[in-house]
């Protein structure tokens, strides 16, 4: 870790783990198929108001033991479905079980690239794939946050990794 990376706080460092994580997921299974590109970052803060981002599809694993809380992989629609096709391999027409399918692994492989760049000592849970009114209350106002934007060719998405504050 260069000098930089050191004198930044543990959210700002998370936010290049993400990025870092992001990269080699895409390279290691999309190949060239999806093109993702950084765009900004968002850190949620102690005292900070929750705002849910605008995503109809939101992948959740969840993080237990030595650090509590997670990762979510949330997109509009369309991106959603552009993403569980290139990790399936064949076009997918809508959200149908095998999207969700997708989108939960895809959230899971990510969830584990993470855990063992942040924390060996935490346990995943199974993805948990919610779209609309279902991710109402997703994320209660006692974690903090980091967020990561991305743009693939299949659209937007940002990768979150969420803890309570008692770990943060």
């Amino acid at each position: 870790m260069d000098q930089t990376t050191q004198e930044l706080d543990p959210q700002r460092q998370l936010i290049h783990v993400i990025r870092d994580t992001m990269h080699e997921t895409a390279l290691a299974f999309f190949a060239t198929d999806i093109g993702i590109e950084e765009g900004p970052a968002m850190i949620q803060r102690e005292g900070q108001p929750f705002v849910t981002p605008q995503a109809d599809v939101t992948a959740m694993v969840a993080f237990r033991g030595s650090m509590k809380g997670g990762v979510h992989i949330s997109a509009p629609m369309h991106a959603a479905v552009g993403l569980a096709s290139a990790f399936w391999g064949e076009p997918l027409e809508s959200f149908n079980d095998t999207a969700r399918d997708a989108l939960g692994e895809l959230t899971n492989i990510i969830a584990g690239a993470l855990k063992s760049r942040i924390n060996d000592d935490i346990n995943l849970t199974p993805p948990l794939v919610l779209q609309g009114a279902e991710r109402d209350g997703l994320q209660p106002h006692s974690h903090a946050s980091t967020r990561c934007y991305f743009m693939t060719t299949n659209g937007p998405l940002f990768v979150e990794v969420f803890q309570d504050q008692q770990e943060a």
